[in-house]
């Protein structure tokens, strides 16, 4: 978990939105599996860093969404082009 709690803000914007999704799930079974034994202190700083990796892999997800809307868009343009022949 220290790699995870030492990544900075920067290495979690160039991670891919799947590595991002990685780390979280790593996050969770960490959680999951080691509820005795987890300092609070670690803990605290985990879920910090669990909110700040959700914050960047929501922000990627949106910026991917309104890309694929572009590209339906320029693909329907050019389709109706085609169809319009």
């Amino acid at each position: 978990m220290k790699d995870i709690i030492n990544l900075t803000e920067e290495e979690i914007k160039e991670l891919s939105f799947k590595q991002q999704l990685e780390l979280l799930e790593r996050i969770n079974d960490y959680f999951q599996n080691e509820r005795e034994d987890i300092d609070i202190e670690d803990a605290l700083h985990i879920y910090k860093k669990a909110l700040e990796i959700l914050t960047y892999a929501r922000k990627k997800l949106v910026t991917l969404k309104e890309e694929k809307i572009r590209i339906d868009e320029q693909y329907e343009k050019i389709k109706s082009q085609f169809t319009d022949m």
